[in-house]
């Protein structure tokens, strides 16, 4: 009979050996495997499967090499599991195998139907929202078939599994009720595409370009820089603006000066032959000017260097600019000012801001 340290020596170099094969077998696998088409996690996880059934060989030899006797490891299993026969041990351990393989597998294959869908429909002219939005539901596809799989494989009774969904279904119903409207309100967004990745909307309380339309929330990076989560049901369920869903916008400016520098005829032509100065100014639709009102002893009027307090007329300005162009509006504030010196310019409608 070996000592007791020629044993432990032959124990840890059979993990020594079993792990350096597996680690061998692992690499071969992952770089074999990183051209292709799989996700990350499941080359990863396939190259880990590798190892493990080489680690769990020499796991269970290590006791009998100690040992000489294969009954010790049963005697071990018996007491951890009390009352239970060699068979449902040995059922128990095939089951938990099974079940953590089928989780690892199922996570990888999800990650990598989504990617494979996503990627093989962009070379159809199918809309970027509605890609993903197929993508994922291939992805829970997945998840549902692992589930199931698993309840197979540990057979409960049927009451057990209906019930715990049963509960399951209740809690998070009561819990997640905000959650499952924006889920509902995400689906409709992504079959109705009110909008698109790369489209700039406004809502109540931002403006920003669509980065990302998900189940859940919608994500924009607004003009300051920020990228802000929106969640679907408020998008939804509120008033969005799509700015670049046409290629021109109208801009409003309203024009405030004394009423004895306003001529009927003269001043409209002025602001409008200054218009038409501009490049980029749209001719079509021709800009407009109003008058919108004349009122007399307006306190907040400014526009006069010795601040003038008597009547005053207030134009609109109206004209058409391509979408986005900021520094349109700006132009045309700067040479009405040129040609208007002592007028008040207010931006209403601004396309600047977006």
């Amino acid at each position: 009979m070996l000592n007791i340290v020629a044993r432990i020596g032959l124990t840890v170099l059979t993990i020594v050996v079993a792990l350096g094969i597996g680690l061998l077998l692992r690499r071969a696998v992952v770089h074999r495997l990183k051209d292709s088409e799989l996700d990350d996690w499941l080359i990863q996880t396939l190259g880990a499967l590798v190892i493990l059934p080489l680690l769990l060989v020499a796991a269970l030899a290590s006791p009998i090499i100690i040992t000489w006797d294969i009954n010790q490891l049963t005697n071990v299993l018996q007491k951890v599991f009390p009352g239970a026969t060699s068979q449902d041990i040995k059922n128990f351990a095939l089951n938990l195998f099974w079940t953590l393989l089928i989780v690892l597998l199922a996570l990888g294959l999800a990650r990598t139907f989504m990617r494979i869908i996503v990627r093989r429909l962009a070379e159809s002219r199918l809309d970027i929202n509605m890609r993903i939005l197929l993508g994922r539901i291939s992805a829970i596809l997945v998840l549902i078939l692992a589930f199931f799989w698993i309840l197979s494989l540990w057979e409960p009774a049927l009451t057990v599994p209906v019930t715990v969904v049963g509960i399951i279904t209740v809690a998070i119903s009561i819990a997640i009720q905000d959650i499952v409207k924006d889920l509902v309100a995400g689906f409709y967004i992504l079959i109705e595409h009110p909008f698109r990745i790369g489209d700039q909307i406004s809502t109540a309380n931002y403006t920003g370009r669509v980065e990302d339309v998900q189940l859940r929330a919608t994500k924009l990076r607004i003009v300051s820089g920020e990228e802000v989560t929106i969640p679907n049901s408020l998008v939804f369920g509120g008033v969005v603006i799509n700015n670049t869903f046409y290629d021109e916008r109208r801009a409003t400016i309203s024009v405030t000066l004394a009423q004895e520098e306003f001529v009927q005829d003269e001043t409209p032509a002025l602001i409008l032959k200054t218009l038409k100065e501009i490049a980029d100014v749209m001719a079509k639709p021709e800009p407009r000017v109003t008058v919108s009102s004349m009122t007399g002893m307006v306190s907040g009027y400014t526009g006069s260097a010795s601040g003038y307090t008597g009547k005053v007329v207030s134009l609109t300005v109206r004209f058409w600019i391509a979408s986005g162009q900021l520094t349109t509006v700006t132009e045309v504030i700067c040479r009405l000012r040129d040609a208007l010196p002592n007028a008040d310019l207010v931006v209403r409608e601004s396309a600047g801001d977006v």
